[in-house]
């Protein structure tokens, strides 16, 4: 099997086994005297979640990633329903995304799922190719997107507000102030609730991502020390 067959097939793993497999493939390469080929897998960066997501639509929805790249070349040649069909197929591909997720045991929140839209989004307007190859191991972020000019959603041309004729004093139902200020103080309480359980969440995810990566240096770490070993040991020192 070529390196690249073998790279593929890491990038098409589930997301835990990806650093194991990665590190394995590089101890046979360096035991099939492959120094140069082990080298480069052992340097392979494991995804993030979004990116392992994309990379597993790519595989498991190509004609939907087809699609989105095809939509894409319509938004650049000036077709006139590129856009809509750009926004149904990323909305196709997130509901996939979230499929993916649940099906790897993973929770598909609203943060990695945006996260999916974006990269998609973004990538299919400047790297159709990386976006193709699916080895992303990156979320991208918005800007750039710009290039499709049009792709993000329209917005509704606004209605002239008509106000409806002024009822007379005697037709009008009395309001019950102390229900009203208690509606208004439930709501605020339970926007002041939910803001806080979000940036909890967004903390967490952040904490998380940052353990992530720390664990994926000290495992470079590791293959890296493992060649010097076997280095040293070949070469009998």
């Amino acid at each position: 099997m070529a390196l690249s067959d073998d790279i593929d097939a890491l990038y098409g793993l589930p997301l835990d086994e990806f650093t194991r497999a990665r590190n394995d493939l590089a101890r046979r390469l360096r035991g099939e005297r492959k120094p140069e080929e082990a080298a480069v897998v052992a340097a392979l960066r494991k995804p993030t979640a979004a990116a392992w997501v994309v990379n597993q639509l790519v595989r498991e929805r190509p004609d939907e990633v087809r699609a989105l790249l095809t939509a894409a070349n319509e938004i650049r040649a000036g077709a006139e329903d590129g856009d809509a069909r750009f926004r149904e197929t990323v909305d196709r591909l997130a509901r996939s995304a979230r499929a993916i997720l649940a099906s790897s045991g993973r929770t598909a929140s609203d943060h990695v799922v945006q996260e999916v839209v974006t990269t998609l989004r973004t990538v299919a307007a400047t790297e159709p190719e990386a976006l193709e190859a699916g080895r992303l191991t990156e979320g991208r972020e918005a800007s750039g997107f710009d290039a499709l000019a049009g792709a993000a959603p329209k917005r509704a041309p606004r209605r002239r507000e008509t106000k409806p004729p002024a009822k007379s004093k005697a037709s009008r139902p009395s309001i019950d102030r102390a229900a009203v200020d208690a509606a208004r103080k439930a709501l605020s309480d339970a926007r002041t609730e939910a803001r806080e359980l979000e940036r909890t969440a967004i903390a967490a995810e952040r904490e998380a991502e940052r353990a992530r990566v720390a664990h994926e240096r000290a495992e470079t770490r590791v293959t890296a020390a493992q060649a010097d070993l076997d280095a040293a040991r070949g070469t009998g020192r």
